[in-house]
């Protein structure tokens, strides 16, 4: 349970970077996210962004997490490497990585490859999803132990006008830098799963320079929810973010996350996330962040 708490908080916190919605097809006046102009991916300049994230849990360091955002003009990747860490993670060792490599086609971001990989003491899995030019998803290939399983014709009224996580996260961040506002829904699909992820404003503050964060500014503030759209089976309701999300709702408190420009001309990315728990708060720091 702890792990899957952790490990959860972890995906989510640097994710949307890089995190619902009722299914899109019933929203009033949805929009597929490639017709919304909100959301165009506009790089006038090569950026290489190179960001850390520490997590604590009830005051512990529990984990930290590496995330580099190479942008240009024409195309993108999206690196995420992240690992337990302290007391923490000599008790729940795992560690992941994520990476997604895709372009940009009259300012929509269309992934190419997005790979991810998770190690739980000695079990590993890694998941690869392949896309067409247009962004169609084409194959998906899913090494758990030995075992390997290939899916040649995937699920795509599934994947239809859904991304990846990493370039959900993206979506996320241009979306808060066109309209300067927190909010939004963004569609996911993770090669089983189909979810959205809703932002809704809160709107700004004045977060202050810490020992943990070396983010002080004004930020964009908001909530985060995700619901399931289809794919899930019962148990998954009951474990990994959606165990952590009822958790929350329960403290009528849900998982409160902020944006931010490091620099006048930079991306916005998230500074800061903060989860409501029982045990303590667990809060993700922006720690350092560097041009690559």
């Amino acid at each position: 349970m702890a792990h899957g708490f952790y490990k959860t908080v972890l995906s989510i916190a640097v994710a949307a970077v890089i995190g619902a919605t009722v299914p899109a097809q019933a929203q009033e006046g949805y929009k597929p996210y490639y017709e919304n102009v909100a959301l165009r991916y506009d790089v006038t300049e090569p950026n290489k962004l190179g960001l850390r994230y520490d997590v604590y849990a009830g005051g512990l360091k529990a984990l930290n997490a590496n995330l580099v955002l190479d942008l240009t003009k024409e195309a993108y990747d999206i690196g995420l490497k992240a690992e337990t860490d302290g007391f923490i993670g000599s008790m729940f060792p795992w560690e992941a990585q994520y990476k997604t490599s895709g372009h940009s086609e009259g300012g929509v971001l269309i992934p190419s490859i997005s790979t991810s990989s998770s190690s739980w003491r000695k079990s590993v899995k890694i998941t690869e999803m392949q896309y067409d030019p247009k962004g169609n998803l084409l194959k998906t290939t899913t090494k758990a132990g030995e075992k390997v399983v290939v899916n040649n014709e995937p699920k795509n009224d599934l994947a239809q006008g859904a991304v990846d996580m990493l370039t959900g996260a993206m979506l996320m961040m241009q979306n808060a830098k066109n309209t300067e506002k927190c909010e939004g829904s963004f569609p996911v699909f993770d090669g089983k799963r189909r979810f959205n992820i809703n932002l809704t404003d809160d709107g700004r503050e004045n977060l202050a320079k810490s020992e943990y964060s070396k983010f002080s500014g004004d930020a964009l503030r908001c909530t985060l929810k995700v619901e399931p759209v289809a794919g899930f089976k019962p148990k998954d309701k009951e474990k990994g973010w959606m165990a952590v999300q009822n958790h929350t709702e329960a403290r009528k408190k849900l998982p409160t996350i902020w944006f931010a420009r490091l620099e006048e001309q930079g991306p916005v990315v998230p500074v800061r996330m903060e989860i409501s728990s029982e045990y303590g708060a667990v809060v993700a720091h922006l720690s350092g962040a560097a041009k690559k």
